[in-house]
């Protein structure tokens, strides 16, 4: 059976969830912070059949979006906590709703394909 399927949170341990506040971090903390979001874009993509056209390859190059995925995995990690409530879920996918159109939206902005990244201006 297929492993996503049979395991839906084969991520990392959830932790307590926290806001990066990407401003404020550092060269090789933003690296580590990048790394560790990856981790979760890559899950997220999967699990929700997002394609390049919602989240192109080269998101972490584009600020908006990192913010967008960033505040994003922040609910998600919330959402399952054990102080959750059990309605939280159905919050975080009220909003991914929302987020991705903000994500299609910036994603038709910026010009980037599956294959072609565009800096942006």
């Amino acid at each position: 059976m297929d492993d996503d399927f049979t395991n839906p949170f084969a991520l990392a341990p959830i932790t307590d969830p926290y806001v990066v506040c990407w401003r404020d971090l550092d060269p090789t903390s933003t690296t580590e912070e990048l790394e560790r979001l990856n981790e979760w874009v890559s899950w997220a993509t999967t699990r929700y059949a997002l394609d390049h056209k919602v989240i192109p390859p080269c998101w972490p190059r584009h600020g908006a979006v990192v913010e967008e995925l960033s505040a994003l995995r922040t609910f998600w990690d919330s959402c399952y906590q054990d102080d959750a409530a059990p309605s939280d879920p159905l919050a975080f996918h009220r909003d991914l709703t929302l987020a991705l159109r903000r994500l299609r939206d910036w994603t038709s902005m910026l010009g980037c394909t599956r294959t072609i990244h565009r800096d942006s201006k």
